[in-house]
């Protein structure tokens, strides 16, 4: 049991010290101080094994860290950040651009209070229909999967403001 620990920990030490090894698009901003604290103070000994546990337990159930069979994550999750419905927040998507391959779902989860939508968008910023998304209620989800190389943009129409990319390569 030790020995997954510690492997467990290295691979979190890793994850967060060289992730472009793991994802695409990556900010570090995205990891709570909560998460980063609870690993130094396991490391230094300060909380058990079984607070540590139950941390990353909870991560994976939240879907902060996705793990597939080959080792990357086939499914990444856009944050639409609670106050994303404010103008001038620190909103937008999260993250604001991804970088994916073919066939990759990704899924978009509405964390903030407010409704908000998913909208494809062409060069001009007039709606297309690649993928969208009906209003999205606090904690609903929306997932497209993308079969095809190119730049993509998208909005929220009730917030147009609220603006992210996705680059399938």
């Amino acid at each position: 049991m030790e020995l997954t620990v510690k492997l467990l920990v290295f691979f979190i030490a890793v994850m967060i010290t060289v992730p472009s090894v793991f994802t695409h698009s990556v900010d570090a901003s995205a990891v709570p101080d909560w998460i980063k604290n609870t690993a130094k103070w396991y490391g230094d000994g300060d909380i058990s094994e079984d607070d540590f546990l139950n941390a990353i337990k909870y991560l994976i159930q939240q879907k902060i860290i996705i793990i597939s069979d080959d080792g990357t994550s086939t499914r990444p999750n856009i944050v639409i950040p609670n106050g994303n419905s404010e103008k001038g927040s620190h909103g937008f998507y999260e993250p604001m651009h991804l970088d994916i391959t073919k066939e990759t779902v990704v899924i978009w989860e509405n964390q903030d209070d407010y409704g908000h939508t998913v909208q494809s968008q062409d060069d001009t910023g007039n709606v297309i229909p690649i993928f969208n998304s009906d209003i999205l209620l606090t904690g609903q989800t929306f997932e497209h999967k993308f079969t095809e190389n190119g730049d993509y943009q998208y909005f929220c129409t009730l917030h147009p403001w609220r603006v992210g990319t996705i680059s399938v390569i």
